[in-house]
């Protein structure tokens, strides 16, 4: 696939929550490759892996403030690693940093819709995205947000509801990391770039 540029949600505070949705399956998905775990990410950037790391750093200024993410949908993509997906609302810093990317890197290196994935799912598991995406709505763990054309995920642990909301992510990590091969296998290269 290639190197990719990741915004993180903060390791101690968000990433655990969103992991609590992410950790879920179901019970009918045959493809080994359907529902790896990876950690929660957005998806700034991919480029080809024989692109020098130094490259994706300077393309984040040093200046580059903090990129808040708030939620606007969860969707299902016929893509396995768009499969089930949170969308990004258009915030001006999510919208500026992925247009100076563009510049930088290049048109096709970023994804054209800014999202978290949630799972990734085989193509031959292909019903099971809309299968997992309904019992997220149906466990109550999608709610519609306090603004219009938003969501929360409700993270609240075990099966009480309502404790744990969460309509974003701070944004102020970048990760550069390797993601050739199996899911389990990708890696981050160097140090964090903090924002």
């Amino acid at each position: 696939m290639g190197t990719s540029l990741w915004l993180v949600p903060d390791f101690e505070t968000e990433s655990p929550r969103l992991e609590r949705i992410m950790s879920q399956k179901t019970d009918t998905a045959k493809s080994p490759s359907s529902f790896p775990h990876f950690h929660p990410h957005v998806t700034l950037a991919t480029v080809p892996s024989s692109t020098p790391e130094s490259v994706l750093r300077s393309a984040i200024a040093a200046s580059q403030p903090r990129v808040p993410v708030k939620f606007r949908s969860v969707d299902v993509g016929d893509k396995y690693f768009m499969s089930v997906y949170v969308t990004a609302q258009r915030t001006p810093e999510l919208v500026q940093l992925r247009e100076h990317l563009s510049k930088t890197l290049g048109d096709k290196t970023v994804p054209p819709v800014a999202h978290l994935s949630l799972f990734y799912i085989d193509d031959s598991d292909v019903a099971e995205r809309v299968k997992i995406a309904a019992s997220l709505r149906e466990q109550g763990r999608v709610i519609d947000g306090p603004e219009r054309g938003s969501v929360q995920l409700d993270c609240t642990e075990g099966d009480a509801r309502g404790e744990d909301l969460l309509g974003g992510i701070a944004g102020h990590e970048i990760w550069i990391m390797e993601c050739d091969g199996p899911v389990e296998t990708w890696r981050r290269l160097g140090d964090r770039i903090v924002l």
